[in-house]
């Protein structure tokens, strides 16, 4: 039993936070990828045309970025990026195993790609730090209620998880931790991919100025003050990387890049 409890005790790339997920990898994405079906079935898809060219470009340098800062587990994500129209909604997501979306609202309403890049690569840390299956994992231990314990760790506790709403599981808002620690993890992949992480800032103030309840992407965050002051402790490491990434958004020597920034327990 202690082992199995310790197996599901996991470090989060590129923060050193200790996580309580009862969920392997595969099944994660596996999860993701079974939400993502069927979150897509009544989307109006867009797959050609400037906005989705813009979007698989940079999506494409999140992802390699990625790959070098958290190879472990990018690597077993399939970096798929679909543009949804919806010029409403001011969003993106990525499910676990790198099933992303974004909406053309949110293409709309960024001012660059730098900026564009920041949310993609916010969205990316989700399913870096495994935030899905974490989250999963409070469910299933919440539905299991005082005799969770006995079952964590075995067949019966994935199941249970499922048994929760897959879809609304993965897809609900995150909560501010897991937020902040995306904030920290996206704008690092972000600058490593070539992208001006200082757009951050003047982003996250523009959409707070609409008001968190008219865009989606805001509901559950930080407040203001407490996300800037966040983005403005990490900036200068975030920037060092940025210019130290080539023009096209490959770093220039990914050895040098790996661990820029040590682990650190939150």
């Amino acid at each position: 039993m202690v082992v199995g409890m310790s197996a599901a005790c996991t470090t989060v790339s590129g923060t050193g936070r200790k996580q309580f997920n009862v969920y392997s990898t595969s099944q994660e994405n596996a999860m993701g990828a079974q939400a993502y079906q069927e979150e897509m079935k009544d989307a109006k898809i867009i797959g050609s045309g400037p906005v989705y060219e813009r979007v698989q470009k940079v999506g494409a340098r999140i992802a390699a970025a990625a790959k070098q800062r958290h190879a472990e587990i990018a690597n077993t994500m399939v970096w798929e990026w679909t543009v949804i129209d919806d010029h409403k909604m001011v969003n993106a997501w990525m499910l676990p195993g790198g099933y992303g979306a974004v909406y053309t609202g949110l293409v709309n309403f960024v001012q660059s790609d730098d900026e564009l890049a920041v949310v993609m690569g916010h969205e990316a840390a989700h399913a870096i730090a495994r935030h899905g299956g974490e989250r999963m994992t409070q469910g299933a231990f919440a539905q299991l209620g005082a005799n969770a314990a006995g079952v964590a760790t075995n067949s019966e506790a994935v199941a249970q998880g499922a048994a929760i709403g897959l879809q609304a599981g993965l897809l609900l808002p995150y909560s501010r931790k897991h937020e902040s620690e995306a904030d920290e993890l996206g704008l690092y992949i972000a600058a490593q991919a070539g992208y001006d992480p200082r757009s951050a800032i003047a982003l996250w103030r523009r959409m707070q100025s609409q008001g968190g309840a008219k865009i989606e992407f805001l509901s559950t965050h930080p407040s203001e003050d407490t996300r800037i002051e966040l983005l403005q402790q990490e900036m200068p490491q975030a920037y060092a990387i940025y210019k130290r990434t080539r023009v096209d958004g490959t770093a220039s020597d990914a050895k040098d890049f790996a661990n820029t920034k040590p682990p650190a327990s939150k």
